[in-house]
């Protein structure tokens, strides 16, 4: 295995660690000395060794052991006063601190695909095997621990690859045998800067050549689509796709347009004072921007093209229902007059997503009621619960729901001021249901 020398492997590991965190730091010295005590190799590895070369701070932390990964977990977690969860299946466990930081912890290994696009068949290996099986040179690099220094291995050029911007796949069959490498490329080169390499843009254009993307489940597709929307830019992601022919490869209207960049970035704006102004479960930004991309396609193949990109079941179900909602709620909202008890409506029955995208894009007029409706209508609410219906001698049932609805009515519309008001328009439209 080839090493890098540049500054010495054990000189540079050193000042790389040093870039962790102090509660990091006392982890990987603890992980460091059960290896040493029990005689096994363990390694740092992959994305939290990149992160340490860029400056980055990684939450959790991957180690690699030449062994039995889940044995030397169960004693580290027993040392960290940790909880671990063993994936025995995987060779893999997960030490959870209190504190919330994690370790992943896997046992060194090597794979082989059986095909194009199928999931890996793994075996123990050998931190070299381990290495080379990885997606791209900066992910395959690793940092040998030990209690009085340590070793930076580097058999692929991920150094190199950073310093000069570059990504790499780490064999000709990477992209062929996992497609998914391409998506993860891509968020990669957009979250670091970097570009593909000429030998790997040659390779991605012969994958897709192949249909390879075609061939991956529709689960899998749809779990990297998601991750690619949940990148803080994920507009930069797609521009790489559409460089590389990604999108028109998975359906050929789509595509990447100026005005659909511009709508992802005002949703991105207006998010987090979406989110202060209302009391809403947490609202999934990457579905919003999925909405924005399939609404920049006809809406005759919005359906097509959703199934594209792995939708499925009910979730695509509801990203339809959605863009068929858009024009109605657009148009009562658009429109010169709405009453509020109506405006309150319309936007209860639109989706989180829906709300956001019309706060964003919408006209003028459109934003402004989105608006009014995030400040003023949603925490307009009758004073009367179900309880005091029930004390006025309302016996319980169906009847509630509309006595409250009328209610919610005359407090958005100005006409019931008070509880007392509330209470006079109950007994005087419904007093047929009082008990006598």
């Amino acid at each position: 295995m080839r090493r890098t020398t540049q500054e010495g492997p054990s000189v540079l590991s050193q000042k790389l660690l040093r870039r962790l965190p102090p509660r990091q730091q006392d982890l990987i010295e603890t992980a460091s000395l059960l290896g040493e005590r029990r005689g096994i190799a363990v390694y740092l590895v992959g994305g939290p060794v990149r992160d340490l070369v860029l400056r980055r701070i990684s939450g959790d932390l991957d180690l690699t052991v030449e062994g039995d990964a889940t044995a030397y977990a169960k004693v580290l977690a027993a040392q960290l006063g940790a909880r671990v969860t063993i994936h025995p299946q995987f060779g893999t466990a997960t030490i959870l601190l209190q504190d919330g930081l994690r370790l992943d912890v896997a046992t060194a290994r090597r794979e082989s695909y059986p095909h194009p696009a199928a999931l890996p068949r793994v075996s123990p290996g050998t931190i070299a095997e381990d290495l080379s099986r990885r997606d791209f040179s900066i992910n395959a690099m690793a940092i040998r621990l030990a209690p009085r220094g340590g070793e930076l291995l580097d058999p692929f050029g991920g150094l190199l690859d950073l310093k000069e911007g570059h990504l790499r796949a780490l064999h000709d069959g990477s992209y062929r045998d996992d497609p998914t490498r391409i998506f993860r490329g891509a968020r990669y080169a957009a979250r670091y800067h970097l570009r593909f390499s000429r030998r790997d843009r040659v390779l991605i254009r012969a994958a897709l050549a192949q249909k390879v993307v075609q061939r991956l489940s529709r689960d899998r597709l749809f779990h990297e689509v998601k991750l690619i929307l949940s990148e803080p830019i994920p507009e930069r992601v797609l521009a790489v796709l559409q460089r590389l022919g990604v999108l028109k490869n998975l359906d050929p209207v789509l595509a990447l347009d100026g005005g659909t960049v511009a709508q992802i970035r005002r949703v991105r704006r207006t998010w987090e004072r979406y989110e202060r102004r209302t009391d809403s479960p947490k609202l999934l930004l990457w579905r919003v921007y999925l909405l924005i991309l399939l609404l920049s396609v006809p809406g005759q193949v919005r359906l097509r093209v959703g199934r594209r990109l792995g939708l499925k079941g009910p979730a695509l179900d509801e990203m339809m229902k959605d863009l068929s909602d858009i024009p109605l709620l657009e148009k009562k909202l658009g429109q010169p007059r709405i009453r509020p008890s109506r405006l309150r409506h319309a936007m209860d029955d639109a989706s989180a997503d829906l709300r956001l995208l019309m706060w964003a894009s919408g006209t003028r007029r459109v934003k402004n009621r989105v608006e009014h409706y995030l400040r003023r209508l949603t925490s307009v609410t009758p004073a009367l619960t179900g309880r005091d219906l029930q004390k006025l001698g309302i016996p319980p049932g169906p009847i509630y729901r509309q006595i409250l609805d009328l209610l919610l009515e005359g407090r958005l519309e100005g006409r019931l001021m008070s509880r007392q008001d509330e209470i006079r328009l109950v007994r005087q439209r419904f007093s047929r249901f009082l008990h006598n």
